[in-house]
């Protein structure tokens, strides 16, 4: 299901692979992506790339995984969200390349990525408000900070689907491209983000992500402190 190649010197392609399910997400699928991460940031990747075979990702498999869960306990869910990099920042640049559907789990892993390309008739969806529960990866506490409240609410209470050009418009994807066009784009940003000091790329995420968690005074304190750590090397 999830499947990991390295594709460029310091790029590593991770795939969600499991097209007659539109690539749905079940507890295996989650352990395995949360696995792919932790050997990423603990290898040699510079700049990982994640994409879809054909879709994206339709979400988590709602057959299997409610049984799954219940099945395994508290663990389960301590997966899920490293699968979903939910509070979790990796050293690593992460760049999404997005086809077709792109729901619920799907769309909140893309809501943890650094850079988000996607193809023009690439759809997006937050479902889980029509099935009676809200989305747990993330998108609850991240999406109103990215959009706004106004749009985050739109997309989180009406559970509807938008197309890549909204989401552009909303702030939500980095860029929009021609079908079929996301993953060369990515793959192109990934080899000139990994062709830049390892130190500095790392600084950077580092410092954004100590930013968005404070206030702008401490945004400015964080790059300050890890703008000298850098200069001192």
């Amino acid at each position: 299901m999830i499947e990991v190649t390295r594709v460029a010197p310091g790029v590593d392609l991770v795939r969600l692979s499991r097209p007659a399910r539109r690539n749905a997400l079940d507890l295996a699928g989650f352990r395995a992506l949360a696995q792919a991460w932790r050997e990423i940031e603990s290898g040699d990747t510079r700049v990982a790339v994640i994409t879809g075979t054909r879709d994206f990702s339709s979400g988590a498999d709602l057959a299997t995984l409610d049984a799954d869960v219940r099945a395994t306990g508290r663990q389960a869910w301590v997966d899920i969200e490293q699968a979903l990099l939910r509070d979790v920042v990796l050293t690593t640049p992460v760049v999404s390349a997005v086809e077709g559907l792109c729901f619920g789990a799907g769309m909140e892993l893309v809501g943890a990525t650094d850079i988000r390309i996607a193809g023009g008739d690439a759809v997006f969806a937050l479902p889980e408000v029509r099935h009676g529960f809200i989305p747990s990866g993330g998108s609850v506490a991240r999406l109103p900070r990215q959009l706004g409240p106004a749009a985050a609410m739109q997309i989180l209470l009406t559970g509807a689907r938008f197309g890549a050009d909204r989401l552009f418009h909303w702030g939500f994807l980095s860029e929009v491209v021609g079908p079929g066009e996301a993953l060369d784009r990515a793959l192109e940003l990934a080899g000139t983000i990994a062709g830049h000091p390892v130190a500095a790329v790392a600084a950077i995420k580092r410092a954004v992500a100590e930013g968005l968690a404070g206030t702008l005074d401490e945004a400015y304190a964080a790059e300050s402190r890890i703008g000298r750590e850098i200069l001192r090397r």
